[in-house]
């Protein structure tokens, strides 16, 4: 259709618009906001470090008192002496700190759970607003919109499906 109309040509191949070309600016490209950077899940795996500290404090307390070794002496998998809970919990202590910084970085973590629900709230009436949209562009035409030629049906099962996909969307 790039050629022009000729006069027998009908209504619908007339161009609507002008071609545009080279002339039309081109939309500036935007881009996405950057995702927040969500920790990994290691980050706020604590149980088996701490399992591990617990292990070997009953592990001393089971085996009978022997001579008390020097900080430069502790092992990491030995029997541990009440005395050295603190130096060998600290790195247990420090992921726990290193959690919660994560936690407080997080974006809303701020928001109550009455904001929360207020979001959920007009989110679920704007789901509902745009169903009902869908239902009423899926109605037949009515009996005057017939007499103007336009054939377009819409099945109530394709509506369904369309409810159906959207709810399952929503979950």
């Amino acid at each position: 259709m790039s050629a022009a109309p000729t006069p027998h040509a009908t209504a619908s191949a007339q161009a609507s618009q002008p071609p545009t070309g080279a002339a039309t600016p081109a939309l500036p490209l935007t881009a996405p906001p950057p995702a927040p950077s969500i920790p990994p899940p290691s980050a706020f795996d604590i149980l088996p470090d701490l399992h591990k500290v617990l292990k070997r404090l009953l592990d001393a307390s089971a085996q009978p008192p022997a001579a008390t070794p020097t900080p430069s002496q502790l092992s990491t998998d030995g029997p541990l002496d009440i005395q050295h809970v603190a130096t060998a919990a600290n790195h247990v202590r420090l992921k726990i700190q290193k959690a919660r910084r994560a936690v407080l970085a997080l974006p809303d973590v701020d928001r109550t759970c009455q904001d929360q629900e207020e979001e959920i709230e007009d989110l679920e009436d704007r789901i509902a607003s745009l169903k009902a949209a869908l239902r009423e562009l899926g109605r037949p035409p009515a009996a005057h919109e017939e007499e103007d030629g336009d054939q377009s049906f819409v099945s109530g099962d394709c509506m369904d499906a369309l409810d159906l996909a959207l709810a399952q969307g929503a979950e």
